[in-house]
């Protein structure tokens, strides 16, 4: 009996944390799909047939901290491509898509970005809702099992995750 109090102890914990702020490591997500940004072609986002590991940055192109970020990005999926597959979640105003598509041609970011539109009032739930991204950028390293191996805002926090799984 202590056994399944604490299993539904825990399963409850972990469905108010997911909740409340979103999914964190060990939450585990489901394929998804979105259109990408540059070819408009929809995206099937499968992390089975991913390589080892699936890297989601979440980014918008009025942010600072995202365009500091880039190059160091860029630099770390350089390393680990033979490892990595990444797709760039643009959280965008449509005014701002052009600016954002450039953005991806100045820094190299030569992965697909699958556009999540910013509203004023937003109808329906994209990526960014689900999620609970709120702060840019948002780094998501998974496996392939869609498991969330790190969830964080400094890209180093992945490198470190990165490096102890070679």
């Amino acid at each position: 009996m202590p056994v399944k109090l604490f299993i539904l102890f825990a399963l409850f914990f972990s469905v108010n944390a997911i909740s409340q702020e979103g999914p964190t490591a060990g939450s585990a997500l489901r394929s998804l799909s979105g259109v990408d940004m540059i070819t408009g072609k929809v995206i099937n986002v499968v992390f089975r047939e991913s390589k080892d590991y699936t890297l989601f940055h979440f980014w918008k192109s009025e942010s600072d901290s995202c365009i500091k970020q880039f190059p160091v990005l860029t630099e770390l999926v350089k390393q680990y491509e033979k490892k990595l597959t990444v797709y760039g979640f643009p959280y965008e105003y449509k005014q701002q898509i052009s600016a954002a598509k450039a953005m991806t041609v100045k820094y190299k970011l030569g992965w697909a970005h699958l556009l999540q539109y910013r509203q004023a009032n937003p109808e329906g739930a994209n990526v960014i809702d689900v999620l609970r991204i709120s702060d840019f950028p948002t780094y998501m390293l998974l496996d392939k099992e869609g498991m969330i191996l790190v969830r964080s805002n400094v890209l180093a926090d992945v490198e470190v995750v990165l490096k102890r799984l070679e």
